[in-house]
């Protein structure tokens, strides 16, 4: 009857190791699940500063235009007044003040520009952070569970040896 007890135990053997392969499915639906929920992320943040960028040009780009129409209408004062552009003042500003205001309207462009794609880089960073932590922890929880199913199926194949052996044991000799 010893038989009997070791199929009994193969039974409750299978039922753990198809448990445990539930688990393995289910994290690596987790895995495939967070990897697109992250990769969404990354390309809203992507979307993100391409959208601020592209703002922070555009107000460059209409300000620029501005200062560069008004150098343009101080050159055409002074010719019509025929005098140097370098040295006229028209409504209250020089050649030079226009130059220095489109030099400091590029600094602040590149300023601003640093600024914002250092920002979403360090966001990007931070999701590719977490990205890598919840992979890394639930590939050391599958590994656990490939190590148990591992045991479960060494010990399924002992607990079969022993049946076939108890079973040959159990035969009822004729002589």
């Amino acid at each position: 009857m010893g038989w009997v007890t070791l199929a009994l135990r193969k039974t409750e053997l299978k039922r753990v190791h198809a448990s445990y392969q539930l688990e393995d499915l289910q994290i690596s639906r987790e895995k495939r699940k967070m990897a697109r929920q992250y990769h969404a992320e990354q390309i809203r943040v992507e979307n993100d500063k391409n959208s601020q960028t592209r703002e922070i040009q555009d107000s460059y780009t209409s300000n620029k235009q501005s200062i560069y129409d008004q150098m343009s209408e101080l050159r055409q004062a002074a010719k019509d007044a025929g005098e140097s552009s370098s040295d006229y003042e028209y409504n209250g500003q020089t050649l030079s003040d226009l130059q220095n205001q489109l030099d400091e309207l590029k600094e602040n462009y590149s300023n601003e520009t640093n600024e914002a794609t250092t920002y979403w880089e360090d966001e990007l960073a931070m999701i590719e952070e977490e990205s890598n932590d919840t992979e890394t922890t639930l590939d050391q929880q599958q590994v656990e569970i490939e190590t148990l199913m591992e045991n479960v199926s060494q010990e399924m194949q002992s607990v079969s040896e022993a049946i076939s052996s108890e079973i040959q044991n159990s035969t009822i000799k004729l002589s």
